[in-house]
């Protein structure tokens, strides 16, 4: 009977090679709280109804990462919309120009 003594040191080592592979498979885990938003949170900076939020991400226009039942924003991403930062209607009616002349 062949016996295999696992180590404080061992299981040390595996703990953090496990940490790394979840790293890889979720990048929200290795995000800092302020780099992704929240539809709600989104809904309030851009000003804009749910049903609008939902359409920018159904059409594509808004990346989006999903965890469970929970849609997460790039906030890097809500900035490049946004532009210089100010919140403005007129932002999402420039998302939409391209379905106004037919492009989708």
């Amino acid at each position: 009977m062949n016996l295999d003594l696992v180590t404080k040191s061992d299981l040390l080592e595996l703990k953090s090679e496990l940490i790394e592979e979840i790293k890889k498979i979720n990048p929200l885990q290795t995000a800092t709280p302020d780099e992704y938003l929240k539809s709600s949170e989104v809904r309030k900076l851009m000003k804009i109804s749910a049903g609008t939020l939902l359409h920018l991400r159904v059409s594509g226009k808004l990346p989006f990462t999903k965890i469970g039942r929970i849609v997460y924003f790039s906030r890097e991403d809500i900035r490049r919309i946004l532009g210089n930062g100010t919140p403005e209607n007129a932002v999402v009616k420039r998302l939409f120009q391209g379905e106004a002349h037919g492009e989708h």
